[in-house]
């Protein structure tokens, strides 16, 4: 990863992962969201996943541009298991549409606390568990997920 990022760069890629992300779900039902059938979760869980994931990312962007350090450093395996379940299990219950809407909603914090950030702050070494460039991976990995999942159901 470079030490810093072009600010134009990282919006786009937020963007593109966001529309591939809402590529992937399209068209599914309620009923085929919100079936466990990817391992432990549903296509709506992985979303709601990302969310909190996006959530804590924007505070981090905000608290770093404060000056402050992150507050989320690396988590151990253990420690990334339970906020992962936790999270997802007190979102299992909210409808597709707001999912969907939550996620869009957080990822736009990220691209606000991106543009609105100092340069320092784009750094991706100041952040811990939440970086800049780390979303953008981790929405194109859950994306892939959600599209092998339906490419294998013939969703």
């Amino acid at each position: 990863m470079r030490a810093l990022t072009d600010r134009a760069q990282l919006t786009s890629e937020l963007e593109a992962a966001g529309k591939r992300v809402a590529a992937a779900i399209s068209g599914l039902s309620e009923e085929q969201a919100s079936a466990v059938a990817i391992g432990d979760w549903s296509a709506k869980d992985h979303l709601n996943h990302m969310c909190h994931w996006h959530e804590f990312r924007a505070m981090e962007i905000m608290r770093i541009s404060r000056g402050g350090q992150a507050a989320f450093p690396p988590f151990s395996d253990q420690q990334l298991e339970v906020v992962n379940r936790t999270f997802v299990e007190l979102r299992r219950g909210l409808p597709l549409a707001q999912a969907v809407e939550d996620l869009q909603f957080a990822r736009a914090m990220v691209i606000e606390a991106v543009a609105n950030c100092p340069e320092e702050a784009l750094e991706e070494s100041r952040y811990g568990e939440c970086g800049i460039e780390a979303g953008i991976a981790h929405d194109n990995e859950h994306a892939e997920t959600i599209e092998a999942w339906r490419k294998g159901e013939g969703i």
